[in-house]
Protein backbone atom coordinates (compact mmCIF):
# COMPACT_ATOMS: atom_id res chain seq x y z
CA UNK A 1 0.00 0.00 0.00
CA UNK A 2 1.33 3.52 -1.32
CA UNK A 3 1.85 5.98 1.84
CA UNK A 4 0.50 9.19 1.43
CA UNK A 5 3.11 11.53 0.63
CA UNK A 6 4.24 13.84 3.32
CA UNK A 7 4.80 17.70 3.43
CA UNK A 8 8.56 16.73 3.14
CA UNK A 9 7.75 14.98 0.08
CA UNK A 10 6.08 18.39 -1.18
CA UNK A 11 8.07 20.55 -0.39
CA UNK A 12 11.00 18.30 -1.90
CA UNK A 13 8.91 18.23 -5.07
CA UNK A 14 8.59 22.07 -5.17
CA UNK A 15 12.28 22.63 -5.11
CA UNK A 16 13.08 20.29 -7.79
CA UNK A 17 10.18 21.75 -9.94
CA UNK A 18 11.20 25.22 -9.52
CA UNK A 19 14.69 24.43 -10.21
CA UNK A 20 14.05 23.03 -13.01
CA UNK A 21 11.55 25.31 -14.74
CA UNK A 22 14.44 27.84 -14.16
CA UNK A 23 16.88 25.74 -16.40
CA UNK A 24 14.39 25.15 -19.34
CA UNK A 25 13.99 28.80 -19.43
CA UNK A 26 18.00 29.39 -18.99
CA UNK A 27 17.94 26.57 -21.54
CA UNK A 28 15.99 28.60 -23.75
CA UNK A 29 18.10 31.84 -23.35
CA UNK A 30 21.20 30.22 -24.39
CA UNK A 31 19.72 29.17 -27.67
CA UNK A 32 18.28 32.18 -28.41
CA UNK A 33 21.82 33.92 -28.35
CA UNK A 34 23.08 30.85 -30.71
CA UNK A 35 20.47 31.82 -32.87
CA UNK A 36 21.24 34.86 -33.88
CA UNK A 37 24.85 33.27 -35.07
CA UNK A 38 23.90 29.97 -36.47
CA UNK A 39 21.11 28.40 -38.06
CA UNK A 40 17.85 26.40 -36.58
CA UNK A 41 19.10 22.96 -38.36
CA UNK A 42 22.32 23.29 -36.79
CA UNK A 43 21.49 23.93 -33.44
CA UNK A 44 19.39 21.13 -33.41
CA UNK A 45 22.33 19.02 -34.67
CA UNK A 46 24.99 20.09 -32.52
CA UNK A 47 23.33 20.04 -29.40
CA UNK A 48 21.68 17.03 -29.78
CA UNK A 49 25.27 15.45 -30.37
CA UNK A 50 25.91 16.58 -26.90
CA UNK A 51 22.28 15.57 -25.42
CA UNK A 52 22.46 12.16 -27.26
CA UNK A 53 26.28 11.69 -25.40
CA UNK A 54 24.61 12.65 -21.87
CA UNK A 55 21.55 10.46 -22.36
CA UNK A 56 23.21 7.35 -23.83
CA UNK A 57 25.46 7.64 -20.74
CA UNK A 58 22.94 7.57 -18.20
CA UNK A 59 20.98 4.60 -20.18
CA UNK A 60 23.97 2.60 -20.19
CA UNK A 61 24.86 3.44 -16.09
CA UNK A 62 21.38 3.24 -15.15
CA UNK A 63 19.33 0.45 -17.08
CA UNK A 64 20.11 -3.08 -17.82
CA UNK A 65 20.71 -3.74 -21.94
CA UNK A 66 18.12 -6.74 -22.24
CA UNK A 67 15.81 -3.63 -21.55
CA UNK A 68 16.86 -1.16 -24.08
CA UNK A 69 15.00 -2.95 -26.82
CA UNK A 70 11.69 -2.08 -25.10
CA UNK A 71 12.48 1.21 -26.51
CA UNK A 72 11.65 -0.28 -30.25
CA UNK A 73 7.99 0.06 -29.74
CA UNK A 74 6.33 2.03 -32.45
CA UNK A 75 4.50 4.03 -30.23
CA UNK A 76 7.99 5.67 -29.06
CA UNK A 77 9.02 6.03 -32.59
CA UNK A 78 5.80 8.36 -32.63
CA UNK A 79 6.66 10.20 -29.77
CA UNK A 80 10.17 10.76 -30.87
CA UNK A 81 8.85 12.25 -34.10
CA UNK A 82 6.65 14.66 -32.55
CA UNK A 83 9.58 15.54 -29.89
CA UNK A 84 11.77 16.37 -32.90
CA UNK A 85 9.12 18.65 -34.43
CA UNK A 86 7.93 20.49 -31.93
CA UNK A 87 11.79 21.20 -31.42
CA UNK A 88 12.47 22.38 -34.44
CA UNK A 89 9.78 24.64 -34.74
CA UNK A 90 10.39 25.91 -31.18
CA UNK A 91 14.36 26.82 -32.26
CA UNK A 92 12.80 28.40 -35.55
CA UNK A 93 10.52 30.49 -33.81
CA UNK A 94 12.92 31.52 -30.30
CA UNK A 95 15.22 34.07 -32.15
CA UNK A 96 12.07 36.33 -33.14
CA UNK A 97 10.52 36.30 -30.16
CA UNK A 98 11.11 37.73 -26.89
CA UNK A 99 11.84 35.23 -24.21
CA UNK A 100 8.91 36.16 -22.22
CA UNK A 101 6.14 35.67 -24.71
CA UNK A 102 7.83 31.96 -25.84
CA UNK A 103 7.84 31.00 -22.51
CA UNK A 104 4.24 31.82 -22.00
CA UNK A 105 2.90 30.49 -24.84
CA UNK A 106 3.79 27.22 -24.48
CA UNK A 107 2.04 27.12 -21.05
CA UNK A 108 -1.34 26.64 -23.14
CA UNK A 109 -0.22 22.85 -23.46
CA UNK A 110 -2.10 21.80 -20.17
CA UNK A 111 -5.33 23.21 -22.08
CA UNK A 112 -4.57 21.46 -25.06
CA UNK A 113 -3.98 18.17 -23.26
CA UNK A 114 -7.29 18.92 -21.91
CA UNK A 115 -9.25 20.29 -25.30
CA UNK A 116 -7.30 17.14 -27.30
CA UNK A 117 -8.29 14.67 -24.72
CA UNK A 118 -12.24 15.28 -25.21
CA UNK A 119 -11.95 16.11 -28.59
CA UNK A 120 -10.19 12.55 -29.27
CA UNK A 121 -10.55 10.72 -26.46
CA UNK A 122 -13.91 11.01 -25.59
CA UNK A 123 -12.94 11.87 -22.40
CA UNK A 124 -15.54 13.73 -20.55
CA UNK A 125 -14.83 17.97 -19.56
CA UNK A 126 -17.44 19.89 -17.86
CA UNK A 127 -18.05 23.54 -18.78
CA UNK A 128 -16.31 24.88 -16.34
CA UNK A 129 -12.73 23.61 -18.25
CA UNK A 130 -13.87 24.13 -21.33
CA UNK A 131 -14.22 28.05 -20.10
CA UNK A 132 -11.28 27.54 -19.08
CA UNK A 133 -9.79 27.01 -22.72
CA UNK A 134 -11.43 29.72 -23.93
CA UNK A 135 -10.26 32.30 -21.34
CA UNK A 136 -6.15 30.40 -21.78
CA UNK A 137 -6.76 31.37 -25.52
CA UNK A 138 -8.29 34.72 -25.63
CA UNK A 139 -4.72 35.09 -23.26
CA UNK A 140 -3.10 33.60 -25.86
CA UNK A 141 -4.57 36.31 -28.08
CA UNK A 142 -3.29 39.20 -26.20
CA UNK A 143 -0.13 37.94 -25.77
CA UNK A 144 0.49 37.30 -29.80
CA UNK A 145 -1.67 40.45 -30.69
CA UNK A 146 -2.25 39.81 -34.22
CA UNK A 147 -3.31 42.67 -36.67
CA UNK A 148 -0.48 44.99 -34.48
CA UNK A 149 2.75 45.83 -35.24
CA UNK A 150 4.31 43.33 -32.91
CA UNK A 151 2.36 40.54 -33.91
CA UNK A 152 4.83 37.84 -35.51
CA UNK A 153 3.63 34.42 -37.28
CA UNK A 154 6.23 32.68 -35.30
CA UNK A 155 3.86 33.26 -32.61
CA UNK A 156 1.53 31.20 -34.49
CA UNK A 157 4.32 28.34 -34.35
CA UNK A 158 5.07 28.51 -31.03
CA UNK A 159 1.34 27.52 -30.71
CA UNK A 160 1.77 24.96 -32.69
CA UNK A 161 4.28 23.36 -30.80
CA UNK A 162 2.19 23.68 -27.96
CA UNK A 163 -0.25 21.44 -29.44
CA UNK A 164 2.82 18.68 -30.61
CA UNK A 165 3.72 19.20 -26.88
CA UNK A 166 0.36 18.25 -26.05
CA UNK A 167 -0.16 15.36 -28.21
CA UNK A 168 3.28 14.04 -27.25
CA UNK A 169 1.98 14.16 -24.08
CA UNK A 170 -0.66 11.85 -23.95
CA UNK A 171 1.25 9.67 -26.16
CA UNK A 172 3.37 9.09 -23.04
CA UNK A 173 0.62 8.37 -21.10
CA UNK A 174 -0.17 5.31 -23.18
CA UNK A 175 3.20 4.13 -23.17
CA UNK A 176 4.46 0.63 -22.11
CA UNK A 177 5.33 1.01 -18.53
CA UNK A 178 8.23 -1.47 -18.68
CA UNK A 179 9.98 0.75 -21.31
CA UNK A 180 12.73 2.40 -19.35
CA UNK A 181 12.20 6.45 -19.24
CA UNK A 182 16.09 6.42 -20.15
CA UNK A 183 15.63 4.60 -23.50
CA UNK A 184 12.73 7.09 -23.96
CA UNK A 185 14.61 9.97 -23.41
CA UNK A 186 17.92 8.33 -25.93
CA UNK A 187 15.18 8.09 -28.81
CA UNK A 188 13.68 11.69 -27.99
CA UNK A 189 17.53 13.04 -27.97
CA UNK A 190 18.60 11.39 -31.35
CA UNK A 191 15.21 11.92 -33.15
CA UNK A 192 16.15 15.65 -32.57
CA UNK A 193 19.89 15.48 -33.34
CA UNK A 194 19.04 13.72 -36.81
CA UNK A 195 16.26 15.91 -37.51
CA UNK A 196 18.75 18.48 -37.35
CA UNK A 197 21.61 17.14 -39.55
CA UNK A 198 18.43 15.96 -42.37
CA UNK A 199 17.96 19.80 -42.19
CA UNK A 200 21.25 20.64 -43.47
CA UNK A 201 20.46 21.14 -47.06
CA UNK A 202 17.61 23.79 -46.13
CA UNK A 203 20.06 26.18 -44.62
CA UNK A 204 23.05 27.23 -44.83
CA UNK A 205 25.61 26.07 -41.76
CA UNK A 206 28.32 28.16 -40.52
CA UNK A 207 31.36 27.73 -38.66
CA UNK A 208 30.94 27.84 -35.01
CA UNK A 209 33.34 29.78 -33.04
CA UNK A 210 33.72 28.66 -29.08
CA UNK A 211 31.43 31.04 -27.46
CA UNK A 212 27.69 29.19 -29.53
CA UNK A 213 29.79 25.93 -28.98
CA UNK A 214 29.67 26.94 -25.34
CA UNK A 215 25.87 27.89 -25.33
CA UNK A 216 24.67 24.94 -27.07
CA UNK A 217 26.70 22.58 -24.98
CA UNK A 218 25.27 24.64 -21.44
CA UNK A 219 21.60 23.76 -23.25
CA UNK A 220 22.23 20.61 -23.80
CA UNK A 221 23.59 19.98 -19.86
CA UNK A 222 20.45 22.15 -18.50
CA UNK A 223 18.11 20.62 -20.54
CA UNK A 224 19.00 17.23 -19.52
CA UNK A 225 19.32 17.95 -15.93
CA UNK A 226 15.82 19.59 -15.89
CA UNK A 227 13.82 16.74 -17.48
CA UNK A 228 15.53 14.42 -14.42
CA UNK A 229 14.54 17.31 -12.43
CA UNK A 230 11.00 16.64 -13.28
CA UNK A 231 10.45 13.41 -13.25
CA UNK A 232 12.27 13.52 -9.55
CA UNK A 233 9.53 16.06 -8.82
CA UNK A 234 6.60 14.21 -9.70
CA UNK A 235 7.35 11.05 -7.91
CA UNK A 236 5.73 10.63 -4.17
CA UNK A 237 4.48 13.78 -4.06
CA UNK A 238 0.81 15.25 -3.97
CA UNK A 239 -0.02 16.53 -7.67
CA UNK A 240 -2.35 19.25 -6.86
CA UNK A 241 0.02 20.84 -4.62
CA UNK A 242 3.39 20.63 -6.83
CA UNK A 243 1.64 21.18 -10.14
CA UNK A 244 1.35 24.66 -9.91
CA UNK A 245 4.81 25.33 -9.72
CA UNK A 246 5.48 24.59 -13.02
CA UNK A 247 4.25 28.36 -13.82
CA UNK A 248 7.55 29.54 -12.02
CA UNK A 249 9.03 29.26 -15.52
CA UNK A 250 6.96 32.58 -16.75
CA UNK A 251 8.13 34.77 -13.68
CA UNK A 252 11.76 33.47 -14.98
CA UNK A 253 11.40 34.07 -18.11
CA UNK A 254 10.26 37.71 -17.41
CA UNK A 255 13.47 38.14 -15.43
CA UNK A 256 15.79 36.86 -17.88
CA UNK A 257 13.95 38.84 -20.98
CA UNK A 258 14.74 41.94 -19.27
CA UNK A 259 17.81 41.03 -17.83
CA UNK A 260 19.20 40.12 -21.23
CA UNK A 261 17.36 41.92 -24.00
CA UNK A 262 15.53 44.54 -21.68
CA UNK A 263 12.26 43.06 -23.34
CA UNK A 264 9.28 44.47 -21.20
CA UNK A 265 5.81 42.79 -22.44
CA UNK A 266 2.86 45.61 -22.90
CA UNK A 267 0.08 45.95 -21.10
CA UNK A 268 -2.19 43.73 -23.20
CA UNK A 269 0.59 41.50 -23.31
CA UNK A 270 0.54 41.20 -19.31
CA UNK A 271 -3.18 40.30 -19.49
CA UNK A 272 -2.99 37.71 -21.67
CA UNK A 273 -0.38 36.09 -19.60
CA UNK A 274 -2.07 36.39 -16.22
CA UNK A 275 -5.03 34.75 -18.05
CA UNK A 276 -3.28 32.14 -19.55
CA UNK A 277 -1.29 31.34 -15.99
CA UNK A 278 -4.98 31.18 -14.17
CA UNK A 279 -6.93 29.50 -16.71
CA UNK A 280 -3.67 27.06 -16.68
CA UNK A 281 -4.00 26.85 -12.63
CA UNK A 282 -7.79 26.77 -12.79
CA UNK A 283 -7.64 23.50 -15.57
CA UNK A 284 -5.42 21.30 -12.97
CA UNK A 285 -7.36 22.15 -9.97
CA UNK A 286 -10.77 20.55 -11.88
CA UNK A 287 -8.43 17.64 -13.12
CA UNK A 288 -7.42 17.24 -9.75
CA UNK A 289 -10.51 17.58 -8.33
CA UNK A 290 -12.16 14.93 -10.99
CA UNK A 291 -8.96 12.42 -10.39
CA UNK A 292 -10.17 12.52 -6.52
CA UNK A 293 -13.90 11.87 -7.24
CA UNK A 294 -13.20 9.03 -9.47
CA UNK A 295 -10.86 7.48 -7.11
Amino acid sequence: MTSQPTSADNFRGIIALLVSQALFVTSDSCVKVAGTALPATQIMALRGLIAVGLSVTVLALTVDRSRWRLALQPLVGVRALLEASSAALFIVSLPHLTLASITVLMQVTPLTITMLSALVFREHVGWRRWTAIIVGFLGVTLVAQPGSGSFSWFSLSTIAVAFLVSVRDLLTRRLDPAIPTAAVTVTTTSSVCLLGFAGMPLQEWHAVSVFPMILLAGSACLVTTANALVIRAFRGVDLSVVSPFRYFGVVWGLVLSYAIWTDVPNILALIGMVLIVCSGLYTMHRETQRFRRSA
